[in-house]
């Protein structure tokens, strides 16, 4: 039996099984097809869980639920950790007819029943490995994030929500920033931005698996970062052709594609407005603000019906004098605000400094940021954050202040 271990590389098959048999058989078809990076391990659900947290999601995945008292659950609970284009193949020693329809409905690509043989084993494999798929190409979501006005928060949202998808959900989550003259997403994930991306815009026939792996930027476990900042005065000639491949591709790579949008009307907005699932508008409570919002409603229901639309109000509490109230704003954009964001300049100036997520730390702006986060995944309820996981993280709210205070007293000194 082999021993769990972490990486960074996807496996081309991994195998959980019950019984040494079972186990021996799969190994033995893995050594005459040649697959390498390939294992199998002794285990059930806890153990699947475990590796699925600590590693990216198998190309192939062999489940064996011949103990499970609930496998429609188990394999439900196994395909939230896994990215969409995953291809489970499950193991039982029930020949039931109706547990097999259900596995498939449930996106299982074949049921194999006990005893296996070398021969039908090596033929599921083929089969999910093998250009001829007889089911649809699964994908992750893809969701647009756009401010109404400049500075009212899409970029952090986009950032905090990625943060908490990947790493409370374990969602392998893609943040990507649209604006390729003065996109800051880079900053506050602390990672470089470079310009690898934007030759691919301008090359389709750079577009593979491969080469995408190499210009996405790892943040941590799940979370991965890609944009790229143009020379101003150059600008970038992007192939939307390109831009659609690259699009398709990622999608199918992450569960979660955000969306950090350019504040502009052009082909790539179009592209993405079309293939997003769902869009998060972040306002702020002024009369510009609202009569942009309304034009964005207003084009996002004409022209992608049926989509979800979150409008989450920002910086709730900067300027309470001058400010339209809740009920006003409400009444101009003629639906309901979904969420509010409470103004914490403190906290978020001192994040942004040091290019660290805000929901690093327990705050009322990170509850927010989960409860968008739950809507977005379609879930109807908060999650409770228990202070036990928080005190667990890097970066607490006096540690992310600390840093920033030293940061800015480094720069103080080498101006001087």
């Amino acid at each position: 039996m082999s021993k769990i271990t972490s990486s960074n590389l996807p496996h081309n098959l991994v195998g959980f099984m019950c019984d040494p048999v079972s186990e021996q058989i799969i190994n033995n078809v893995i050594k005459s097809l040649g697959m390498a990076y390939s294992e199998v391990f002794e285990g059930g659900l806890t153990n699947i869980v475990e590796f699925l947290k600590g590693n990216r999601t198998p190309k192939i995945l062999i489940v064996d639920i011949s103990d499970s008292e609930l496998p429609l659950n188990e394999i439900v609970k196994i395909k939230e950790h896994c990215s969409p284009n995953v291809n489970i193949l499950v193991v039982g020693s029930r020949n039931d007819v109706g547990l097999f329809r259900d596995l498939v409905e449930i996106g299982v690509s074949d049921y194999l029943v006990k005893p296996l043989n070398n021969k039908l084993v090596q033929h599921a494999i083929e089969t999910a490995n093998g250009p001829m798929k007889k089911y649809t190409e699964k994908t992750g979501k893809m969701v647009q994030f756009i401010s109404s006005v400049g500075g009212a928060g899409a970029t952090t949202a986009a950032v905090n929500v990625g943060w908490i998808l990947a790493n409370r959900h374990f969602k392998r989550t893609l943040v990507m920033d649209m604006d390729f003259y003065y996109g800051t997403t880079h900053l506050m994930l602390d990672v470089r931005s470079e310009n690898p991306y934007l030759d691919v815009l301008e090359s389709p026939d750079k577009i593979d698996d491969y080469f995408v792996e190499t210009i996405l930027k790892r943040c941590d476990q799940r979370l991965y970062y890609l944009g790229g900042l143009v020379d101003i005065l150059r600008g970038v000639n992007v192939e939307i052709s390109a831009f659609e491949a690259l699009m398709n591709l990622v999608k199918r790579q992450f569960n979660y594609l955000l969306i950090d949008s350019q504040r502009s009307v052009s082909d790539m907005n179009k592209v993405c407005m079309e293939k997003s699932d769902s869009f998060v508008i972040m306002v702020e409570m002024s009369v510009a603000s609202a009569h942009n919002t309304l034009r964005l409603l207003e084009v996002i229901n004409a022209t992608q019906q049926d989509k979800k639309i979150i409008v989450a109000a920002n910086k709730i509490g900067l300027s309470a004098g001058g400010a339209l109230t809740k009920e006003s704003f409400e009444k101009i954009i003629d639906r309901k605000i979904d969420y509010v964001m409470p103004l914490d300049e403190n906290l978020a100036l001192a994040a942004a400094n040091i290019g660290q997520p805000i929901a690093l730390s327990f705050n009322p702006l990170t509850e927010a940021m989960e409860n968008l986060s739950n809507n977005i995944l379609g879930k109807q309820e908060s999650l409770d954050i228990e202070k036990t996981v928080m005190n667990e993280k890097k970066w607490t709210m006096d540690r992310v202040k600390d840093l920033a205070i030293g940061t800015f007293e480094k720069v103080i000194t080498q101006l001087k």
